[in-house]
């Protein structure tokens, strides 16, 4: 879940390649869905001058979440495409909200990373009154640190299936 997501996160601020002679209802009809499909469309020489123009920390890390993104399964890539579009329709406070859980969830210890990725997946899958349910119950509270139920609970409102 945290790195496909991320790897939205982390193209999203950057600017897409528009051509001038296009008008703007002809930009929305062709241009794709999510940044990184824009990213994809781009031809190397424009992706790498857009590169250029970011840190090279930056640069490095969006080239590698865009080759785990072209090596997804297309299922797997309409999925994060529907998680970006889910995203992409948050009030800004709440984007606020994703971003500074999922950096929270990437400093998480590996093993526990995997088990509260398990816990949103879940509970994402879940009915709204199940998810209460579910992040009320003792058994939950006994399971994760504080810090983790909110991530969790965060990123299963946010960015629910």
């Amino acid at each position: 879940m945290a790195v496909p997501l991320a790897a939205v996160l982390a193209a999203q601020d950057h600017p897409q390649q528009q051509e001038p002679d296009k008008s703007a209802q002809q930009q929305q009809q062709t241009a794709p869905a999510n940044p990184i499909d824009r990213w994809n469309r781009m031809s190397p020489e424009e992706r790498e001058r857009e590169l250029a123009k970011l840190p090279p920390a930056r640069a490095r890390m969006i080239r590698q979440r865009i080759r785990r993104y072209n090596q997804m399964q297309p299922a797997e890539q309409e999925a994060l495409r529907e998680r970006y579009e889910m995203f992409s329709q948050l009030a800004p406070q709440q984007k606020q909200v994703v971003r500074t859980r999922l950096r929270e969830f990437r400093q998480l210890p590996q093993a526990r990373r995997q088990q509260v990725h398990r816990e949103v997946e879940a509970l994402r899958q879940m009915p709204e009154d199940q998810r209460q349910a579910r992040t009320s119950s003792d058994e939950f509270q006994h399971q994760f640190s504080p810090q983790e139920q909110q991530i969790i609970r965060d990123l299963s409102t946010y960015l629910p299936r």
